[in-house]
């Protein structure tokens, strides 16, 4: 099975990105988004520990889903922290980075308006949950909490950048990285009370974050970090497939 057209290195800094792309990084974005959020305050259980499991098996679904049927359409980025990462390791153009990043943000900003509209009677409930990440009532909880996502992200991203340059099956791909989502979420949230999407926390932040601008920005940046860094080192070493 040949890699997408945009999974190979990409010969023009700029190249054209197909509506189609678009479209499918914005929904998977979008799903990812409301789910989190709505499951955050739909709780079905008393212990914080089952919801905080639902949640993010909910993210899980949804990632094998959106990966399943969109990889071969888009990538299956719906991060854009992954889209970053793709874009340092000289997998995607400066173009196509633009694009979903733009995507990304608008598609998590209209999920949280569309949570806070349709349970606009226990939106508290969000609110209280994300006021303040829960490592940052240690002394050192907002450098933990980076240190996390930043991690989290950079394991993500490094075996996703593996599977593709591996040229693995849609199925074998899309249940690897729900298996990876779903825990490094449940990890990240266990300190943070955020997911490793930036989309997401840009939408939390912007609609109910009571923050600091210093751990706002921290945040939002970590998974940032560690994207960056396994792109970069996926460049470097440039790892080649095993026959």
């Amino acid at each position: 099975m040949s890699l997408p057209a945009f999974a190979s290195g990409h010969t023009k800094m700029f190249s054209k990105v197909q509506l189609g792309s678009i479209l499918a990084e914005f929904t998977g974005t979008f799903l990812l988004t409301f789910f989190a959020m709505a499951g955050t305050i739909v709780l079905f259980f008393q212990d914080n520990f089952f919801n905080q499991t639902l949640v993010c098996l909910y993210m899980g679904a949804i990632t094998f889903l959106a990966t399943f049927f969109s990889y071969s359409i888009s990538g299956s980025h719906y991060n854009p922290a992954i889209s970053v990462g793709f874009f340092i390791a000289n997998r995607i153009g400066f173009n196509r980075l633009i694009a979903y990043v733009c995507t990304h943000i608008i598609g998590g900003i209209l999920a949280a308006v569309l949570v806070s509209y349709l349970f606009s009677q226990r939106i508290g409930t969000l609110s209280a949950t994300l006021a303040k990440p829960a490592a940052l009532i240690y002394p050192e909880g907002l450098m933990l909490s980076t240190i996390c996502q930043s991690v989290m992200m950079f394991i993500i991203l490094l075996l996703f950048l593996g599977l593709t340059y591996l040229k693995k099956s849609k199925l074998y791909m899309a249940s690897i990285m729900a298996i990876t989502v779903f825990m490094a979420n449940f990890v990240n949230l266990s300190l943070t009370n955020y997911p490793l999407n930036p989309a997401i926390t840009a939408a939390e932040l912007l609609l109910y974050g009571n923050h600091e601008a210093v751990a706002a920005l921290s945040l939002w940046l970590s998974p940032f970090a560690g994207a960056g860094l396994a792109g970069l080192i996926y460049y470097i070493t440039f790892i080649r497939p095993i026959n």
